[in-house]
This record gives C-alpha cells, sequence and structure tokens, in this order.
C-alpha cells in the first residue's frame, strides 16, 4: 500500500515545453539519500511563522523536518541498491544541557537515477472543482501544475482526469501521451475546468480508484494524483470512512498522491492518507507548485524498495530510549523495530539552496537515543539489520548488519562530544535543533512563553555556535526561521519589559495577553502604562543572545 499527499496553501504566501521523466542527475550528485515517506517538509509551520504565528507542535513533523536538511553521508558501497549504515553522535542536548547519545539509522541508495527507469504508468487526475477553488486563484495554480506535469510525461504513460465537486465525472478518459496532438487534447481540457458546488471527497476516490482498477487490469501502474481544497461537504463526509476507503484501495500498482489547495484543507485527512508511505507536501507559494507535479513524476511514481524492515537489538548495557523520525517504531526491552512500506529516491542534490523556504528533497533521517544502564559506555551487543523486497523483481534483499559497537574506537562511547563521521555532526544539530523546537511550540501550547522564549534563545545560540563551524545553508536558514518565531513570541505572548521584577502573567485564556512587571503585585491604576509599554514594545522588542 503506498499513498502519499501534497499541500497547497496559498492564504498566506509572500509571492505569487516537454521534460525528460528521467532524473537529471547523471553522475548521482544526490549522494544516493533516500526518503521514506511520509511527511515532506515544514510548509505549515513555516507559513505560520512567517504570517507572524506560533505554531501548534503538532505543525512541526520531524520527518519534514529532516527532508528539508541534506547531508553528504560518506559510507561504503554494499553491493545491493540500498545501503544499510549508522553514524553515532554525541553533544549537550538543548532540553536538558546533558548529554545525549545518539544512532543514526541510514539508508543510502546506490542506484544511478539516471539508469533508473520507472514503468509506464498511468496517471489519473482526480480535481476538485468545488465553488472555493474560484478563490485565491487556487483552481489556477492546479491548472499549472497540471500543464507541467503533462509536459513532463513519457509516451508511455497515460492520462485521465476527473472533476468533481457535488458529484465526480471523469472529464477525460486514459490518453497515451505518445503524440503533440494527445497533449494538446489534455492541457485543452485541463483549461475548461470550472470552480463550482460542494466537495464529494469520498466520491471522487472512488471513480479514482475505479479508473486505476481498469489500468491494473491491463497489467500497468497507475498513480490517483487527488486534489482538494478543502473539508468534505458533499456523499461521505466522515473522514475516518474516507480514509479506509483509500487505504483499502491503494496498493503497489494503483498508488495515491493527495494534493491539498488553501487553509481549508483537512490537514490531519491528508496527512493520514501519507502516512501508509507515500509523500506528503504542504506548498506556501505558487513558485513551488510547478516542482511538485514534476517531482512526483520524476522520483516517487515508482520505489526503489519496497517492505523495509528494521531491526534494533540494544544489547546489554544501554537501553532504546525515544525515537525520532520513525512514525511507526515498536519498542520491546531487547530493543526494537520498524516497517516503511516504501523508499524512494530523494531529489535534492545539493547542501546549498537558493530560496531558504525551498529547500525540500534532502531525504529522510531517523534517530535513535541510547542510555546507558549504568556507569558503563560498551556498545557491546547494539545490533542493526535491515532487510527489504527489490520492487522490480519481488526478491528480498538482506538482512543487512551494522555492528554498532565499531563505529567508535574500542567498542565504547566516548565521554565528551564525539560523532563517528563528518555528516554526524549536521545530523546531531539538525537532531537537537528540531527537539528544541517541538518543545518550544508545546511550552507555548501551554501558555508558558517564558519558558518557550528562553529554550528557543538557547537553540538559536546553540544553532550559531555549530554553524560557525559548518556554514550551511540549511542551518543557516534554520537560525532565520528560528529569529523570526522568537519575534512572535515576543509580541504575541512575552515582552522582556520586567528587568529585576516580578513578571506575572494577566490571563491564561487570551492569547495575547501582555507580561506585566511588579515587585508586590500589581499597583492600582498600572494597567494603562503598561498596554502603553506593550503596544511601544512592537517596535522596540529587545532580543537577548
Amino acid at each position: 500500500m503506498v499513498l502519499s499527499a501534497v499541500t497547497i496553501f496559498n492564504g498566506c504566501a509572500a509571492d505569487d515545453g516537454a521534460k525528460s521523466t528521467s532524473v537529471n542527475n547523471g553522475n548521482n550528485t544526490n549522494n544516493g539519500n533516500v526518503n521514506i515517506g511520509g511527511v515532506q517538509d515544514i510548509g505549515v509551520f513555516r507559513d505560520i511563522v512567517n504570517a507572524g504565528g506560533i505554531p501548534g507542535p503538532d505543525t512541526l513533523d520531524a520527518n519534514g523536518f529532516f527532508s528539508e536538511h541534506y547531508i553528504e553521508y560518506q559510507t561504503e558501497d554494499c553491493g545491493e541498491d540500498i545501503c544499510l549504515f549508522g553514524m553515532l553522535g554525541r553533544g549537550v542536548s538543548v532540553l536538558s544541557s546533558d548529554y545525549m547519545n545518539v544512532l543514526q539509522v541510514g539508508m543510502k541508495s546506490q542506484v544511478n537515477p539516471q539508469d533508473y527507469e520507472r514503468p509506464p504508468t498511468d496517471f489519473i487526475a482526480v480535481i476538485d472543482v468545488s465553488g472555493s477553488m474560484y478563490s485565491d486563484n487556487k483552481l489556477e495554480y492546479v491548472r499549472q501544475g497540471l500543464h507541467m506535469m503533462i509536459d513532463s510525461l513519457e509516451p508511455t504513460d497515460r492520462l485521465a482526469l476527473v472533476a468533481y465537486s457535488d458529484l465526480a465525472r471523469e472529464a477525460q478518459e486514459l490518453i497515451y501521451v505518445d503524440s503533440a496532438e494527445n497533449r494538446q487534447i489534455m492541457h485543452a481540457n485541463v483549461n475548461r475546468l470550472v470552480a463550482g458546488g460542494s466537495t464529494n471527497i469520498y466520491e471522487a476516490l472512488w471513480l479514482g480508484f475505479d479508473i486505476a482498477a481498469m489500468s491494473a487490469a491491463e497489467g500497468r501502474y497507475a498513480r490517483v494524483v487527488f486534489l482538494s481544497d478543502g473539508q468534505p461537504t458533499a456523499g461521505i463526509t466522515d473522514p475516518n470512512s474516507i480514509i479506509a476507503f483509500a487505504r483499502e484501495k491503494a496498493t503497489k500498482t494503483s498508488q495515491l498522491t493527495s494534493i491539498g489547495v488553501g487553509t481549508d484543507v483537512n490537514y490531519e485527512l491528508m496527512k493520514e492518507l501519507a502516512m501508509a508511505g507515500g509523500n506528503f507536501y504542504f506548498i506556501e507559494n505558487s513558485m513551488a507548485l510547478p516542482d511538485i507535479f514534476v517531482e512526483e513524476v520524476d522520483y516517487f511514481s515508482f520505489p526503489i524498495a519496497e517492505d523495509v524492515h528494521f531491526t534494533l537489538s540494544s544489547g546489554p548495557d544501554f537501553y532504546i530510549g525515544d525515537t525520532v523520525g520513525f512514525d511507526n517504531f515498536t519498542s520491546s526491552s531487547a530493543g526494537g523495530e520498524a516497517t516503511f512500506p516504501a523508499i524512494y529516491l530523494a531529489s535534492r542534490t545539493s547542501e546549498n539552496i537558493e530560496d531558504p523556504n525551498s529547500r525540500r528533497g534532502g531525504g529522510s533521517a531517523m534517530f535513535v537515543r541510547i542510555v546507558p544502564q549504568a556507569n558503563t559506555m560498551s556498545l557491546s551487543g547494539i545490533l542493526l539489520t535491515m532487510s527489504y523486497t527489490d520492487p522490480q523483481t519481488g526478491e528480498t534483499v538482506g538482512p543487512q548488519r551494522v555492528v554498532v559497537s565499531d563505529l567508535s574506537d574500542g567498542g565504547m562511547m566516548p565521554e565528551g562530544d564525539f560523532y563517528s563521521a563528518a555528516s554526524m555532526r549536521k545530523s546531531y544539530a539538525m537532531l537537537n535543533i528540531f527537539l528544541g523546537l517541538k518543545e518550544v511550540c508545546q511550552r507555548s501550547s501551554y501558555y508558558d512563553f517564558a519558558t518557550a522564549r528562553e529554550l528557543l534563545i538557547s537553540t538559536i545560540d546553540y544553532a550559531y555556535a555549530v554553524n560557525a563551524e559548518l556554514a550551511d545553508d540549511d542551518l543557516t536558514a534554520d537560525i532565520q526561521l528560528m529569529e523570526t518565531l522568537l519575534v512572535n513570541i515576543e509580541a504575541n505572548g512575552y515582552y522582556d519589559y520586567c528587568g529585576n521584577g516580578e513578571c506575572y502573567y494577566y490571563g491564561d485564556d487570551v492569547m495575547m495577553s501582555p507580561l506585566g512587571c511588579t515587585t508586590s503585585g500589581s499597583a492600582p491604576g498600572t494597567a494603562g502604562l503598561w498596554f502603553l509599554a506593550t503596544l511601544a514594545g512592537f517596535l522596540f522588542i529587545r532580543r537577548r543572545r
């Protein structure tokens, strides 16, 4: 079962020929990074921050955050298409100011993207044309993306169009993309889409998968590209029923990509649709939309590995703590295990970025915190294994093994800072920043803005210190985002005007309530003065480093 999702958000946007489907990466310059599916960016989180808000903790997904960081992993060729590797890191946590031991579970592809050909595929674009698609140019953005998708398909591919509002209808039957005339027909049918009516998501998916079933009967792969801008308002509207239906119909040969458009989209519904092994994107502006439509064709139409299974044995001297980047890791007294339905090639090719708001495609990262049972730091007995199914042959590959004690001298975890590979320095920093940001949002959701602010400042300082060493574009973008969030926290929930006085909070039920200062409680008649001081504070926000 392979599902994926893309979300296009333009409510707070800051901006407004044929292409081969073979990946333009002849020298495998993406370093073999891979993608486990699921959330692929932090677009929701970033858009809230850039709009002046404080995001909730659920808007910051680990895989989405890690996928916006590109890391050059130094690994050896294992002789298979996918190679397992591990890296150890030990440094000071921004959360506890104490040392944290981390094992990164990594995979690297040995497949040359230029040589990797996906099979002929039928694409069924299921397009929301309800009345709300008329607003904010949403339908126009979808048209642009579909036009680029049409131009990127191969002659052996076919495309069908399903339009839905109150009901779903087939706007174009499956047509081969094998001539200029057929491409013109497809472009014309996309241009004929007109918005009006309600949103019948269930019926739209039913018709899309019905066409996909006909493709499967002909022995062809099919991908349903499902687009929606809002909540289900017609037909079967229960999200659980919609998710259950999609999971039942999605198979290894009939896959689903979900694309959400606009601020009213059911974010949790789209996210759940992606959890079985596809990809979920949130696009903040129209410039990123074409990239996703073309990238979906290039990288996510066909996996390079399926049914990927990990096991981790903890050994006698360590136990497994929390995991980050695994949505389905199951712990046990002896370690734990996780399974991913599919693995895809990651699309990004460089550590350099041109736009800090668009750095998707770096690849997935998975971390396990390993905790010593007592005073011993022996890594003896910690073993990582992986096996997977080759999607082209159906054969099981592996198991591959990583003996964790081999990653450090003498098989011991050192007492001070330690990174078993140069690339682990950035990986550890990426994890540490994510954990700090996640806790900042959690504290803010409890209206504990003072603690959130102090932790965010500490996380920013940590990122600056690491980036002084690495000079990394991704970390620079992280710092810029965190500094904007700091302004929002100070403006919306925390004002540092207390000096040596005692600060107190005026109202837990009001997000915008200010903090006042007192040495013996609030003085009569001071509320108006503090209100004026708060207004002045929007112009003069004091940053602490």
